[in-house]
């Protein structure tokens, strides 16, 4: 998202964040999954995890997926740039995937 300048839970070519895991392999050979997925991007302070997973936990969709309990796997990734044009301070834009299969 970072490097193609976008911030969205679907790809540019449409793909939605389930099509994103499901590449992986993740699901693979599952009878059953469940799969969640928190984004964000900020800057300055508020970029750090500390900041991001307040911001998290402010927003109730957020919140409900971080608190889950069905949820059992996390895949985290972080870049250290923001997702849109224009931002010169700096920024992270961050993805969260929490997952669950049997």
């Amino acid at each position: 998202m970072a490097r193609r300048k976008y911030f969205s839970h679907d790809t540019l070519g449409g793909g939605s964040f389930v099509d994103r895991i499901r590449h992986t392999g993740y699901l693979h050979g599952a009878h059953r999954w469940a799969v969640g997925e928190n984004l964000a991007w900020a800057t300055h302070g508020q970029s750090a995890p500390r900041g991001v997973t307040e911001l998290w936990m402010k927003s109730p969709g957020h919140r409900a997926n971080i608190l889950n309990g069905t949820f059992r796997e996390i895949g985290i990734g972080i870049v250290g740039r923001a997702p849109v044009r224009g931002v010169t301070q700096p920024a992270a834009t961050y993805a969260t995937d929490f997952g669950a299969k049997s």
